[in-house]
């Protein structure tokens, strides 16, 4: 049995960019969100408008940062799903193409 050389299809480029923009925002949410509940003491010797940090990223800064993760994840997904459909349509037409004969002579 030889090894496929031809390329991947578009469909599992697509999800292979979603799931790697999955893998690295949920990283990024485990990393953070146990970051500070972990160092919490530690990053209580910091003040942020008066109060400990920690304090401030547990009741403010961790919403914030889950807001920012949901508008990277939108915007990115954006682009990748417009890849995807234009990769598409590409297909499409040539698949169009290819498949009307051509007429000599006319």
């Amino acid at each position: 049995m030889e090894a496929s050389t031809a390329a991947p299809s578009s469909t599992s480029v697509y999800w292979r960019h979603t799931r790697q923009l999955t893998v690295i925002l949920l990283a990024s949410w485990l990393l953070l969100t146990f970051g500070v509940l972990f160092f919490a003491r530690e990053l209580a010797l910091y003040t942020f408008f008066g109060w400990p940090f920690s304090f401030y990223m547990a009741a403010q800064g961790l919403t914030l940062f889950y807001v920012l993760l949901l508008a990277v994840l939108s915007f990115v997904m954006r682009r990748i799903e417009q890849a995807h459909q234009t990769h598409l349509a590409n297909q499409a037409e040539h698949a169009v193409d290819s498949s009307t004969p051509i007429k000599d002579g006319v």
